[in-house]
């Protein structure tokens, strides 16, 4: 298996020295980066520089673009790269809606310009913004895929390479993998559901051919997430809808239970993948849960 990284985002509200002892335990199990999201701060910025200061590379997946300056976000990128070598910064369309491929487009030029060492990363759903990463970036940010979704995007990123004269094989293929670990392995799971329908399920009177719910669609989730919107409509509430999601369809997109087979649920959607990104999910404490979460999957690295 390549080398890990182990991804804290913010949603988890673990404080600055939280997260920092913990990419620390992920360096002392054998991770290879730290990894996290960004909502509009220079807080995750910094904190990609204090974890490149203890020995980790240290990454950004992703920044949305339609909530950035560009020029801002130009000498940010350049004052971390600065101060992290290494670092990594990924972007994203955001909520673009129809000029989203435009917006990724003109954004990586604009960085090429400004930070031309700064190695980018776009993050892509669709078969559009995957030829895009190909065809501009160092490497393409998946997110919530199946094994079979991970090849059929490499073969888009390929595409889109080989129409820009690049090398397919330079483009760096990353997922973030979520993973919640904990003995009660129905909560886990539920968890682990939670944090996926807060993707995939369409918003009210939203449509459910973009974004993360047509990407869902296309990996076969829409019955199940049809009939869950129109509960969740009617008044369910998302803890509910979350015990209704099948185990066997819930872990072909990410991983939970016991350290065991929470590990062994990574490991396998790993397959295919340039670098398998452990992006916790949370039960009980968010600290204790990342804590097990990097103990567990640090050991499918070892096998």
């Amino acid at each position: 298996m390549p080398a890990l990284g182990i991804g804290l985002g913010q949603e988890l509200g673990l404080t600055a020295p939280e997260r920092d002892v913990l990419v620390a335990y992920a360096r002392e199990r054998g991770y290879a980066s730290a990894w996290t999201n960004a909502r509009g701060t220079r807080e995750p910025f910094d904190a990609c520089v204090r974890w490149t200061r203890s020995g980790m590379t240290a990454g950004i997946s992703v920044v949305p673009l339609d909530a950035w300056d560009q020029g801002q976000l130009a000498r940010l990128t350049a004052e971390t790269i600065g101060r992290a070598p290494g670092f990594v910064l990924g972007v994203g369309s955001g909520r673009a809606g129809p000029g989203a491929l435009d917006l990724v487009r003109t954004a990586v030029a604009s960085l090429r310009r400004s930070v031309p060492d700064a190695p980018i990363h776009v993050g892509a759903l669709g078969p559009r913004m995957l030829r895009l990463a190909g065809e501009v970036a160092d490497g393409v940010a998946l997110n919530w895929c199946t094994q079979e979704r991970v090849q059929w995007s490499r073969e888009r990123v390929a595409e889109g390479a080989r129409r820009a004269g690049r090398d397919p094989r330079a483009i760096r293929i990353v997922e973030y993998i979520r993973v919640c670990v904990d003995d009660d392995e129905d909560a886990a799971r539920a968890a682990l559901a939670r944090a996926m329908l807060g993707y995939a399920l369409a918003g009210p009177r939203r449509p459910k051919d973009t974004g993360y719910r047509s990407h869902f669609t296309r990996m076969g989730f829409d019955p199940l997430l049809t009939e869950l919107e129109a509960r969740r409509d009617h008044g369910e509430p998302v803890e509910v809808l979350a015990r209704a999601v099948p185990p066997d369809l819930l872990r072909t997109v990410g991983a939970s239970g016991n350290a065991r087979d929470a590990a062994a649920g990574f490991e396998s959607l790993a397959v295919g993948l340039d670098l398998p990104i452990v992006r916790v999910v949370a039960w009980r404490d968010p600290a204790a849960s990342a804590r097990a979460v990097i103990g567990a999957c640090s050991t499918a690295r070892s096998r």
